[in-house]
């Protein structure tokens, strides 16, 4: 493939217009009013009106320098930014607009340009979905600050004809950055959140899609995000191919993470959507973060200016979402939550007296711009509603935790397909797994009955023997920090993960740690918050009992008094036996309670050869989340032999044994004791779980390490606040941080 693509940028119009005619006072003035709110204004206003700026523009104007600022990225890492003065952001939307008005960009090429967009990018991905099967899904890694702007000169030298206005753009593109009063020097790349940018990086790109549709690729392009559709998997493979080849020629690359070949049927992402089959939907993170946003932004606004800002958010949901989505069920569930924060509000003006009538509450509602009531009458039933159900909270003296269940149950099915999604899970005799062209494959005796993306999946889960793992997946596996476990008869027997790699000197401190003051101290915190997650899950389960049935409640709490009790007789405990000892007592009321929330008064507590589906099932979950906190363990480099609560056991890794103890009663408990008091069988044949009890479980607890639970100051997933603790424990042993403490659900 030839590097060099100069012949391409045939094409691209001129921009003939000159310097002089371009930055006029009256086209710097009215271009001034668009940054009317920016600081600055007035005395740039003041210095274009007589005269002296574009003195300063004719006679060497330099700009200021940048401020530099960094946004978070959807995966965690962080968006470098960078601001303009109010003269360059003025001198750069001249230039931008002028450019964007002369010059003809490819008709595959979306972002950034008049008359095109997000939407019109999505139902061009529709139209060529029709007639191809196959795409190769791409982003370009590190786009605008890879941009090389020597090449980018050279094509912006054969689009505009006054150099002057080149050198503005040279200037412009050199520009340095203060940041945390440093000046750092720009000599590659462009900046984002420039107004030039988008224009520049579109020209950058020009050649390229030039090329490919020269070659006859259908593709669409949004910024840096590009699909390649093709007929066959083959042909996408090439047409990535020839994509990657002549991105070399700009200097820039894919990025791996992020490109990937795909069938229209297994589905894709792209601008925020999911593509499968005919449905287009919101990706699962996008739609979390939407209504994440919903509530952290109304979070501490008042009635009326939650409604203000929820009729701006919804402009850009109505104009994109709403048009693009082909099942509307996402929106629905938005439509919901706002109903639910509406409620909210509407509680809280109640309650303080801020507004105290029925109709001036119907006055502001009827504003609200939602999906579903557009009619005058509509908005005043829903506005009407809405305070019924406000009132009814009040009137009940309940908390609106009744709204929040209801929107957790709508959101389950979400919740489930997340994390189904990113575990695959092998539990049938003869299935073989492997990678291939970038994604896992199962097999079941040579057909596949499931392909999923690498880059989806986070844990791969072997729950039955006689399955075969290629060693190309393992590798791979580990590569990406992909976890594959073993359980076998409700025991985890294996794992594959990845470690870091730590010297002695922290196993030291941690065996040091062990046998210290401060390592019983750690040894208590965990009984502690064990105990805690006890005494509250029973709490919990026995709140409605009290009318129901009145002698067992009468027990329940009995017996919570007595665990209380021991619970705060632990301060006294002088040594770890002897916080094995209460740890015992109160564990033996607690499975007496739990017996009782269940309907069996008999139950017994077994965890070898458990007899009956119950214990089977408590095992099973135990070992579910096994695993996940070994793996936050070994993350962290800590030695899993040396244990603070647990008597080291040969080959038994006992540190997970003291950290899964905090985890068993809010992800494995509660979820066994909603099975089955929610009508639900849990049964088991020869000593093993069905396998409907199985999915049942599985289900439940993936459902649960994904849920948002309270926690310190905030709602995290458990699966997060397992991370956290592994990474609290390691730094109380280097001596970061100086006590322990262990997670204690709340409701």
């Amino acid at each position: 493939m030839k590097k060099d693509l100069s012949h391409l940028k045939k094409g691209v119009a001129m921009l003939t217009k000159k310097f002089n005619k371009l930055f006029s006072t009256k086209n710097l003035l009215e271009t001034l009013e668009l940054y009317k709110k920016t600081k600055g204004y007035h005395e740039t206003k003041e210095l274009i009106a007589n005269g002296a700026f574009v003195k300063s523009l004719e006679k060497g104007f330099v700009p200021e320098p940048m401020s530099g600022f960094e946004i978070p990225k959807s995966n965690g890492e962080m968006r470098k930014l960078a601001q303009a003065s109010i003269t360059s952001k003025v001198v750069q939307k001249i230039i931008a607009d002028a450019l964007l008005d002369a010059v003809k960009f490819n008709d595959k090429s979306y972002a950034f340009r008049k008359g095109k967009g997000v939407l019109k990018a999505v139902n061009r991905s529709k139209d060529f979905l029709k007639k191809y099967q196959y795409i190769a899904k791409a982003d370009v890694d590190d786009f605008f600050d890879s941009i090389n702007q020597k090449k980018l000169i050279l094509i912006l030298e054969k689009v505009i004809e006054d150099k002057k206005i080149l050198m503005l753009i040279s200037l412009f593109l050199k520009n340095g950055m203060m940041k945390q009063n440093e000046w750092l020097d720009k000599s590659q790349g462009v900046y984002q959140g420039d107004v030039l940018s988008p224009i520049l990086s579109n020209l950058y790109l020009h050649s390229f899609d030039e090329a490919l549709e020269k070659r006859g690729i259908d593709f669409v392009r949004f910024a840096d995000d590009m699909l390649f559709f093709a007929k066959s998997e083959k042909e996408a493979k090439k047409n990535l191919a020839v994509a990657t080849a002549y991105l070399k020629a700009l200097d820039l690359n894919f990025g791996e993470d992020k490109s990937y070949l795909a069938n229209r049927h297994d589905g894709f992402e792209f601008l925020g959507l999911r593509f499968k089959g005919k449905v287009i939907e919101m990706d699962n993170e996008r739609f979390q973060k939407k209504l994440s946003t919903l509530s952290k932004k109304t979070k501490k606004k008042d009635l009326l200016k939650s409604i203000g800002f929820i009729n701006e958010y919804l402009v850009g949901i109505r104009h994109y979402y709403f048009k693009v989505l082909t099942d509307k069920h996402q929106l629905l569930l938005i439509a919901e939550h706002i109903d639910e924060i509406l409620v909210k509000k509407i509680a809280l003006a109640k309650k303080s007296k801020e507004i105290n009538k029925k109709s001036k509450f119907i006055q502001l509602l009827v504003t609200l711009q939602d999906f579903e009531h557009n009619t005058k009458e509509e908005k005043q039933r829903h506005a009407h509603n809405l305070v019924a159900r406000a009132y009814e909270a009040l009137t009940l003296e309940k908390p609106l935790e009744n709204a929040q269940k209801q929107m957790t149950k709508k959101k389950r099915s979400f919740l489930q397909e997340q994390i189904k999604s990113s575990e695959i899970i092998l539990n049938r005799f003869g299935l073989y797994i492997s990678m291939s062209k970038g994604k896992i494959v199962v097999k079941e005796y040579g057909k596949v009955i499931q392909t999923s993306p690498v880059n989806w999946v986070t844990r791969i889960i072997v729950m039955t023997k006689g399955v075969s793992i290629s060693s190309n997946l393992i590798l791979e596996c580990s590569k990406r920090k992909i976890d594959i476990d073993f359980i076998e008869k409700s025991k985890p027997y294996a794992q594959i993960t990845y470690y870091n790699v730590v010297s002695n000197e922290l196993h030291l401190k941690q065996l040091d740690l062990k046998n210290s003051k401060k390592g019983f101290k750690t040894a208590k915190a965990i009984v502690k918050a064990k105990m805690k997650n006890q005494i509250n899950l029973i709490k919990y389960s026995s709140r409605y009992r009290e009318r129901k049935q009145p002698e067992v409640f009468e027990e329940l709490e009995r017996c919570i008094e007595q665990m209380e009790g021991i619970s705060k007789k632990l301060k006294e405990a002088k040594d770890v036996p002897s916080l094995m000892g209460y740890e015992g007592s109160l564990s033996v009321l607690y499975w007496k309670c739990f017996g009782l929330i269940i309907s069996e008064k008999e139950f017994k507590r077994e965890t070898l050869n458990a007899p009956d589906a119950i214990n089977q099932s408590l095992n099973y979950g135990y070992a579910f989340i096994y695993h996940r906190v070994q793996s936050a363990l070994l993350k962290t480099g800590v030695n899993l032999y040396h244990s603070f609560l647990h008597s080291s056991q040969a080959n038994k890794p006992t540190l997970v044994f003291d950290m899964v103890e905090v985890f068993r009663q809010m992800v494995v408990d509660r979820e066994i004791i909603s099975i089955l008091t929610h009508g639900q069988k849990l049964n088991s044949n020869k000593g093993r779980l069905t396998k409907k009890s199985i999915k049942i479980i599985t289900e439940n607890i993936q459902e649960r390490l994904v849920t948002p639970t309270k926690w310190r100051k905030g709602k995290y997933k458990i699966v997060t606040i397992i991370d956290e603790q592994a990474l609290e424990l390691s730094h109380v042993i280097k001596g970061v941080k100086s006590n322990f403490k262990g997670f204690v659900g709340r409701f």
